[in-house]
């Protein structure tokens, strides 16, 4: 054992003496963002030995149907909580949290599925450059009745009334997330009917996809407790506001100053290294799209004049576009908009980190930036407006094979068919009613 890992573990030791841990949920995230794992018991834990869990979970559907992938045999990979991410839940007495990175058994070498391991790897990249990644999520989601209906049918964008009356429910939630460890900054009443945003504190970026994780399993479980149901969903009642994941990013030295900051380049953005991240993120925007919007229900988000971008568009602080660059100090960053809160958040991450990787690294050209409204221009190239557009779109790119791998894009690709395939043979209500009286 290393002296840092010796170090890290009796940190762990120490919080679980002092808290009276009994159990550690050790989490491993699959490919569709929802948090698998095993609970361990304190003592077994502690030995650092770590547990086998079988491979399809980084290769099965969103309900854990295994289906034919690339990955055709089943075995046990090796999971290994990583210890700098151990920290008290809030959740519970007695339970902590951690999460794992997943190892292949045979190789001994870690699992090229596995998306934390593909946002460390990104990581890496801009720490050889002497980089660090700041980063926020901004996700929306809705409260549900158990029988399906909102929580509440009116409209109160930002309202104070409504949220004082939501106020035992999401006072609960940010008090769970604060004895997590996630520092809350804000929550409002959203644009839709139910609708709710809570904005959390940005942070590392490995930290921050950590942090996405444990929030929407915060969301669901306090939800839950009040005999409600919370959607991530992108689009869960026809003709209402998405649900987001909006994704500030800012690079950063190893001072921890901001790069985007100096004035050395000219343009609007007056900043060369920021440019060329947001020429990469503008050049493989349609690329990026299926890990962005991985449901077919996200497709349904993705409408003019929703402010969900239908577009490739970057510009100010404009909120129609898909990249909005906030200038102002060491506050200075980029908002990316295209993410549904139903993705990955390690996967959006990495998928952005690499775009702009790769715009700094081979000096990209920036497509010009909107001003106004984009929806009526013909000039800016649009997304998918299907999932099967967009997986093409994926599993074409030469980037995505080079940022994710052939092994994940091709895995991930044959997931994405089982969907399509799955809702293209599935009689909706839509086409009942449309059609079986009257045809």
């Amino acid at each position: 054992m290393t002296e840092t890992k010796s170090a890290e573990l009796a940190r762990v030791a120490e919080l679980c003496e002092k808290h009276n841990i009994q159990t550690v949920e050790c989490i491993v995230v699959d490919n569709w963002g929802i948090p698998r794992g095993k609970r361990l018991p304190t003592v077994q834990f502690l030995r650092d030995m770590g547990f086998g869990i079988a491979n399809v979970v980084h290769t099965w559907q969103p309900r854990c149907e295994i289906e034919v992938t690339p990955v055709q045999e089943i075995w046990d990979i090796h999971c290994q909580p990583d210890l700098a991410s151990f920290r008290v839940a809030g959740w519970g007495e007695g339970i902590g949290v951690v999460f794992c990175d997943t190892y292949d058994t045979k190789t001994h070498e870690l699992v090229d599925l596995d998306p934390r391991i593909m946002l460390k790897n990104v990581l890496a990249k801009y720490d050889a450059l002497g980089y660090n990644i700041n980063a926020a999520t901004e996700l929306e989601f809705y409260l549900f009745n158990p029988d399906g209906t909102p929580l509440f049918s009116d409209m109160q964008t930002y309202g104070i009334a409504k949220g004082a009356e939501l106020e035992p429910i999401i006072n609960e939630i940010r008090e769970t997330l604060r004895l997590t460890g996630i520092d809350v900054e804000a929550s409002n009443v959203e644009y839709g009917p139910s609708q709710i945003e809570i904005n959390v504190r940005y942070g590392e970026a490995l930290k921050t996809a950590d942090e996405t994780i444990l929030f929407k399993y915060i969301v669901h479980m306090v939800a839950k407790n009040h005999g409600l149901v919370a959607s991530f969903m992108a689009k869960p009642i026809v003709g209402e506001s998405g649900c987001g994941m909006h994704v500030h990013q800012s690079i950063v030295d190893k001072n921890g100053k901001n790069s985007f900051v100096a004035q050395d380049s000219d343009g609007a953005l007056g900043n060369a290294l920021m440019k060329s991240y947001v020429a990469g993120l503008m050049a493989h925007a349609k690329a990026l799209q299926v890990v962005m919007a991985p449901t077919i229900n996200a497709y349904k988000r993705i409408v003019d004049y929703s402010f969900s971008p239908t577009q490739v568009t970057w510009g100010l602080d404009n909120r129609l576009v898909g990249v909005r660059c906030l200038l102002g100090g060491e506050g200075t960053r980029i908002e990316s908009r295209w993410a549904a809160a139903d993705a990955n958040p390690y996967l959006v991450l990495a998928g952005s980190l690499f775009a702009g990787l790769d715009g700094i690294t081979n000096d990209l050209p920036l497509i010009d930036m909107v001003e106004g409204d984009p929806h009526p221009e013909d000039k800016w190239d649009r997304l998918a407006s299907t999932l099967g557009e967009a997986v093409a779109n994926f599993e074409g790119s030469e980037f995505t094979k080079r940022a994710f791998g052939e092994n994940f894009v091709s895995t991930f690709s044959a997931m994405q068919r089982v969907e399509l395939a799955a809702y293209s043979n599935f009689v909706t209500d839509w086409e009942l009613n449309r059609y079986r009286d009257i045809i």
